[in-house]
């Protein structure tokens, strides 16, 4: 079976996909870390590494260098997709899964039919009751985020208020594209301690 993860940020899509990996053989691409391959002689003079690297590099919506490194980074994100996937297509006989970032759903429409065609994508739920700790995960955790055209300041607010208020928003807007793209969705217990790769298995499968 060849599997794709979608959803936010700090969902457990990096998390499963290692956990498949491990424990079931399956080829993982992880879009993250290809985008920091990408990078990668740039992010070594930040002297940090994974996605918080990114993340500083990326840097947040009120900071001057965010506007073209995000704009690069959905352009890195859509190459190293497209590489896995034209992968996949020279080799469906293997089990492979891919780790998508948080911020897929804004790629071309084109390369998002091919995941689909080639790919069972599988969403990781963000049920509304746990947006406030998502919330608070990212202000302590910021993650590379594409915002598009949500993040927009008030007069009387600092910078994390304008975060808080908008991030609900965010999460709201790619829970309607996540739902779009799923050819099958997992729900919140999928974080329960007894939950397991053959639980999950026993659902996407």
């Amino acid at each position: 079976m060849i599997f794709s993860f979608i959803g936010m940020s700090g969902t457990g899509k990096s998390f499963w996909s290692k956990r498949l990996e491990k424990e079931r053989g399956y080829q993982k691409y992880s879009c993250d870390e290809l985008i920091e391959k990408e990078l990668s002689s740039e992010l070594v003079v930040l002297g940090r590494k994974g996605v918080n690297n990114l993340s500083h590099w990326m840097g947040q919506p009120y900071d001057e260098r965010y506007a073209a490194n995000s704009r690069r980074y959905l352009e890195l994100e859509a190459k190293v997709l497209g590489d896995s996937l034209r992968k996949i297509e020279n080799d469906k006989n293997k089990n492979m899964v891919v780790d998508t970032t948080g911020s897929v759903i804004y790629l071309p429409p084109e390369l998002l039919l091919k995941l689909k065609q080639l790919t069972k994508v599988v969403y990781l739920e963000t049920p509304e009751f746990i947006i406030e700790k998502m919330i608070n995960l990212y202000l302590a955790d910021p993650k590379p985020v594409i915002w598009g055209n949500l993040y927009k300041p008030l007069l009387d607010e600092n910078k994390m208020e304008t975060l808080k208020r908008c991030y609900p928003e965010l999460l709201k807007y790619r829970i309607n594209l996540y739902n779009k793209l799923a050819d099958i969705k997992v729900d919140h217990f999928r974080t329960e301690r007894s939950f397991t790769v053959e639980n999950l298995l026993s659902i996407i499968t």
